[in-house]
């Protein structure tokens, strides 16, 4: 019997996907695996597709899980029974599950793919939000949490990273598992009610509070309970000490009165999206036009305009081969190039090389030339090229840069390559960039780099107060800076882990040029 012919699809996919690991699976349960969404405290999550459906978008976000919080007796029970009713809550307002095997090795759970803007990132680029955009963030998510308590689900540890922004409004995310408030101290610790410090399960209640205290935040661009040790925050929290200043003066006692020690005297989400319908209405009370109290489908039709600005990046079209028969092999996966013209002008900017990894690299295929007329130089050359990769993780050390010299235009930096076992931890407190730097091991030769004035930056710490990080789910930063902001704390602050990618084409045999520069840290 002939092989089965190769089988293609076309899937819209994130312009930024991030490929597999070697260790990544190429199949999660139905589901195809492309690439990485990303990965935080509680797993990895992945973009995929069911190559059985032919309907509708064919991406979905599966997410393996992998907590501290699986590892006790009777928690893969409590996980199926999580799953399950997590399967019936409002989509609108929160990432619901499509399938789950909570049996698996591990368990996995695949939600609809969406993509927007988390609300932390937002907030810290942005500002506090508007007026409108707060009411409707205020009550998108207690409409989101109102659905899961329906469904015996309390979030447990809503932050602002766990909220996602897009152009329907707010979805509440990372519902699968309830972290425990231990673990929660260190990056949690001001969305945390003191019933959770001192060891509570989560509860409808503690959502209350974190529902306070990230629109306060939302609502103010600062932390309610001011920065510090977790202790700090805690003590803080226990009294009652929270700072509302610049909050809508309408929305002060709702969110205070979330924000109470005594979680019986914080109101409940039915007062809460009564409450915040109200300033609304009072604070907009000369437009005639308005809905009445009783019209929440058309108050909440008003509110969802707010959010018809952020929109995420165009997702582009991939086709994904499909050789024969599924195997433990990653799929191939091409850029679908419409016209013949873009076609032959990457194959002509690529090279030999871009054309054998474009039509895929194949045994059979014929050399350029005769091994005879090669030039030794050229082998050599080109080996030379694969042991200089574009992009490395590095330590800039300012202690260990020389004085430039006088009248120089174009200063160079000393680099040293690193590395470090295992994925970077989250969630276990913000370290000092001295002690982050010592978890990292030489691993080469010291080099020297130019970076360019416009390079892009993204921090994760160097840009920010002390109390503040800004990472992603994979600990790389996200405050987007340029080379000269960087270039400038070079001079004087502490040593930083970064990863950087040089420009493909170099002039001269001197110090290579850094086009992009990403900052690694914990939290």
């Amino acid at each position: 019997m002939s092989p089965r012919s190769p089988r293609e699809i076309s899937v819209l996919v994130p312009p930024d996907l991030a490929p597999l690991y070697p260790d990544d699976p190429s199949r999660i349960g139905p589901y195809l695996v492309l690439g990485r969404l990303g990965q935080g405290a509680t797993g990895t999550v992945y973009a995929a597709v069911d190559t059985s459906s032919s309907t509708g978008d064919r991406l979905v976000a599966v997410k393996l899980l992998k907590a501290p919080e699986l590892d006790v007796p009777g928690a893969y029970v409590e996980l199926a029974r999580r799953l399950r009713n997590l399967s019936a809550a409002d989509p609108e307002r929160v990432v619901v599950p499509l399938t789950f095997d909570a049996d698996a090795n591990p368990p996995w759970v695949a939600m609809p793919y969406l993509a927007g803007e988390r609300l932390s990132h937002f907030v810290t680029k942005r500002g506090g939000l508007g007026f409108g955009k707060l009411i409707a963030l205020a009550t998108g998510l207690a409409e989101g949490l109102t659905s899961l308590h329906a469904r015996g689900v309390s979030h447990g540890s809503l932050r602002p990273r766990e909220i996602l922004l897009e152009s329907h409004g707010p979805h509440i995310m990372e519902c699968a598992i309830a972290a425990d408030s231990e673990r929660l101290l260190g990056s949690g610790a001001t969305w945390l009610g003191p019933e959770r410090y001192r060891g509570g399960p989560p509860t409808p209640a503690a959502d209350v509070f974190a529902w306070g205290a990230v629109v306060a935040f939302a609502g103010t661009g600062r932390l309610p309970f001011g920065t510090g040790e977790p202790e700090e925050i805690a003590q803080r929290v226990a009294s009652g000490s929270f700072d509302l200043n610049g909050l809508s003066k309408g929305l002060v006692p709702v969110v205070g009165r979330a924000l109470d020690p005594a979680p019986d005297r914080r109101p409940s989400l039915r007062e809460v999206i009564g409450a915040v319908i109200a300033v609304w209405q009072t604070e907009t009370a000369e437009d005639d036009a308005l809905p009445g109290p009783g019209d929440r489908e058309e108050i909440n039709r008003l509110l969802e305009r707010e959010w018809h600005g952020v929109e995420p990046p165009p997702r582009v079209p991939e086709v994904i081969r499909l050789e024969g028969r599924m195997s433990n092999k990653r799929p191939t996966r091409t850029l679908f190039v419409v016209g013949s013209a873009v076609l032959a002008a990457a194959l002509i900017g690529g090279g030999i090389w871009g054309i054998g990894r474009l039509v895929g690299d194949s045994a059979e295929a014929g050399p350029v030339a005769d091994d005879a007329e090669q030039d030794p130089t050229e082998d050599a050359s080109a080996a030379e090229e694969e042991e200089d990769p574009l992009t490395l993780v590095v330590r800039f050390d300012p202690a260990e840069q020389e004085e430039p010299d006088p009248g120089e235009e174009e200063r160079s930096w000393v680099y040293t390559p690193v590395t470090r076992e295992g994925e970077i931890p989250r969630n276990q407190g913000i370290p000092s960039h001295e002690a982050w730097s010592e978890e990292w091991d030489e691993d080469g030769e010291p080099g020297e780099a130019i970076i360019s004035p416009d390079a892009e930056v993204l921090c994760a710490r160097f840009c920010a107060a002390p109390e503040h990080v800004f990472l992603d789910e994979e600990g790389r930063g996200t405050w987007e800076l340029t080379g000269a902001d960087f270039e400038g704390y070079l001079s004087w602050g502490p040593a930083l882990i970064v990863e950087i990618t040089f420009a493909e084409e170099q002039e001269g045999d001197g110090p290579r040029e850094v086009v992009r520069v990403t900052e690694l840290f914990s939290d």
